[in-house]
């Protein structure tokens, strides 16, 4: 059984706040009372609930990249399984794409991380 890092967990009790309350509303202290842990623990893995929100992202997204070319896994199912993804996860992604704006807005962070995942499937060799 594979335990939850800090990082998935502090990711967890931000995306259940975020499915009942604004983006821009929340607040470390809620995320962090939210799991049991404490600001100087958020602090010492995301400069911020943006960096988190990036992080998020950047970790879920890449499970499902990285299964491409993995006992037959095709894109055909990364499209689909990102869709379940996105479906799963509505109203958290309504609430970033929503509720973040100017250097935090979700949208280019979103747009940046999917551009850096594609040019590392297309540069990966398959076997």
């Amino acid at each position: 059984m594979k335990r939850k890092t800090t990082k998935e967990i502090l990711a967890e009790s931000f995306q259940e706040l975020a499915a009942q309350k604004r983006i821009d509303k929340i607040t470390i202290t809620e995320i962090t009372n939210n799991c049991g842990m404490s600001q100087p623990t958020f602090y010492n893995h995301f400069k911020d609930k943006y960096d988190l929100i990036v992080w998020i992202y950047i970790h879920e997204s890449g499970e499902i990249m990285s299964k491409i070319g993995d006992r037959g896994y095709s894109w055909r199912d990364t499209l689909f399984d990102g869709a379940h993804y996105f479906a799963g996860k509505r109203e958290y992604f309504l609430n970033a794409l929503k509720r973040t704006s100017g250097q935090d807005s979700f949208i280019q962070y979103m747009q940046k991380v999917n551009s850096e995942l594609m040019l590392t499937e297309v540069h990966r060799p398959y076997p």
